[in-house]
């Protein structure tokens, strides 16, 4: 039997007991809350705070003044513990009315357009608004989808968390799970969502630009694109004021072979994160910044 680190189990018997308090407020309450912590966070741990300011300087700092990005950085928190405390309360979600909490326009729509084409659909989002509640609202809308994940190490608090996204009708394929699972999904025509935003260690990839510089990018969306033939939607699910939030469907994108595979991948690795920049340009403190996106750089010529 695996032994896992005293502090682990600590913050499970703590979660679960801060889940169980905050899961009986209502939840513009509840939000009122975390938007709270998430400034009292963000005054008290210098160092994730300076981090953020300096990838949102990085970024922004040719545009904002330092007060502008302080501000931004604040939000970032406030978001962060929002979104935190929302999946403490996704239990409830299926009980309440979608449309006047999430302005959808015609992302159902041609959601459904695109599964009816019987190729699978390979969604793009990003750590931005509330990235985990976008992954059940497919299901939630009558759609068939996965998410790929990555398992936590703590095997009692994944197990929570997993049923927590489960109450929302996320189902997952882990990282480590066999590939098959990723190719049976899309050949079922059902919808398999991705989030590629962050520089992680050892997935293959290209540089493209983001914000001006290079960043190390997952070629994967695009390379199983090309194998299946599914195509890639880019949807991001954004906070708007008064406790709603926005349903953004990115243009299509269906990458084709024309001169090499090379080229393709990184032709429309480029273009799906263009559509990554250019939401986040939108909506800047709603982004996961305390991530070194630029951590691995091009070997210098």
């Amino acid at each position: 039997m695996a032994k896992h680190k005293p502090y682990r189990i600590v913050v499970y018997g703590l979660a679960r007991a801060i889940g169980a308090f905050f899961y009986i407020f209502p939840r513009p309450l509840l939000l009122a809350f975390a938007q709270a912590l998430g400034t009292f966070v963000y005054l008290i741990l210098p160092k994730h705070r300076n981090e953020v300011i300096r990838n949102l300087t990085t970024a922004f700092g040719k545009e904002k003044s330092s007060a502008g990005i302080s501000q931004l950085a604040q939000g970032v928190f406030q978001n962060l513990a929002q979104t935190g405390f929302e999946v403490l309360q996704f239990p409830k979600w299926k009980k309440y009315p979608l449309e006047e909490i999430i302005e959808f326009g015609n992302a159902a729509d041609r959601y459904g357009t695109l599964l009816a084409e019987g190729k699978g659909l390979i969604t793009i989002t990003s750590h931005i608004g509330n990235w985990e509640l976008l992954g059940g609202i497919p299901s939630m809308k009558g759609f068939k989808s996965k998410a790929i994940a990555r398992r936590l190490r703590y095997p009692r608090f994944q197990s929570w968390v997993e049923s927590l996204r489960h109450s929302i009708g996320v189902e997952l394929i882990y990282r480590d799970d066999s590939p098959k699972k990723i190719f049976q999904c899309l050949k079922s025509g059902e919808a398999l969502g991705l989030l590629p935003d962050q520089d992680i260690a050892g997935l293959k990839g290209v540089f493209v630009d983001f914000f001006g510089k290079p960043a190390h990018t997952s070629i994967a969306p695009v390379k199983l694109s090309l194998t299946t033939g599914a195509p890639i939607a880019c949807v991001f699910l954004v906070r708007l004021p008064k406790n709603k939030y926005k349903i953004i469907f990115k243009d299509v994108i269906r990458p084709i072979i024309e001169n090499s595979e090379a080229e393709a991948l990184q032709k429309y690795t480029a273009l799906w994160m263009r559509d990554i920049e250019d939401v986040i340009r939108q909506y800047p403190d709603q982004w996961g910044w305390m991530h070194n996106r630029w951590k691995t750089q091009p070997p210098s010529s």
